[in-house]
């Protein structure tokens, strides 16, 4: 009887993904800034448009990407911007908002691939998902962004069922982002998410004060791994309070040329 009032999950066999158009087709830098941010569905809200204002300004991001991100009638705030296209992906929806996963970028998507968790959150029923966006650079090559939400509160195979997901979209690129919120809230889940990194050559974004990211029992649980690139710096916004997550800065140099 309390459905109605619960977000109900996206039909996955009919499911859509909403692509913004961005004039520029490539990469043209060999340096990019990366921002990661579970955003707790606030990005509508006055303080969050202000803080996340004053972090496009600070370090314009070329890569931007969101979990917990809402739109409103189909209208998402990045529309406001041209300097960005993007992907949208959708988990979750209730009355005129969708909630879900958004790439963003200064460069054309140039292929995409949204897939559902196997697996759905208990009580509400809804799947978590993972996004994966391509981009040409300027000397051909292309570059992978995995951005991904991982499921909470389930039996620890259920987990590892995500996670064999991630790792088959991780699989034969050479130039690679894997970030997002993996909620590795326990030993176990940080074990088989680092074995997985480890199989595919992924490196893990080391930060200085690490304490300060998102953490749950003492575990965080948002993560950069990169593969192809090199970070040359890190940064995450502690004084940033209109979300539960900290946004997360990568600045990366392209190694493979």
């Amino acid at each position: 009887m309390y459905r109605k009032l619960l977000p109900w999950h996206v039909d996955q066999k009919n499911h859509q993904v909403c692509i913004k158009e961005v004039e520029n087709k490539e990469f043209k830098e060999r340096r990019f800034t990366l921002l990661n941010w579970n955003v707790y569905k606030n990005n509508h809200s006055f303080k969050w448009l202000g803080d996340f204002a004053k972090i496009l300004h600070k370090y314009e991001p070329h890569l931007i990407t969101f979990q917990e991100y809402k739109t409103k009638s189909k209208r998402s705030i990045l529309d406001q911007h041209k300097k960005y296209g993007y992907g949208f992906f959708p988990n979750m929806q209730m009355k005129d908002e969708d909630n879900g996963l958004i790439n963003a970028s200064t460069c054309e998507i140039f292929e995409f691939n949204p897939i559902f968790s196997e697996h759905v959150e208990p009580f509400v029923k809804t799947p978590k998902v993972s996004f994966f966006t391509q981009y040409k650079l300027q000397n051909s090559k292309k570059l992978t962004l995995i951005n991904t939400h991982l499921i909470n509160f389930v039996q620890i195979k259920k987990y590892l069922s995500q996670i064999n997901q991630i790792e088959k979209l991780c699989q034969n690129q050479e130039m690679l982002i894997l970030c997002g919120d993996f909620n590795t809230w326990s030993a176990k889940r940080m074990h088989i998410l680092k074995n997985m990194t480890n199989s595919l050559g992924l490196e893990h974004v080391e930060f200085e004060k690490n304490y300060h990211k998102k953490s749950y029992l003492s575990h965080p649980l948002d993560h950069v791994f990169y593969k192809g690139l090199r970070p040359i710096k890190t940064e995450i916004l502690k004084n940033i309070k209109t979300s539960d997550h900290k946004p997360i800065i990568v600045e990366f140099t392209i190694d493979i040329y």
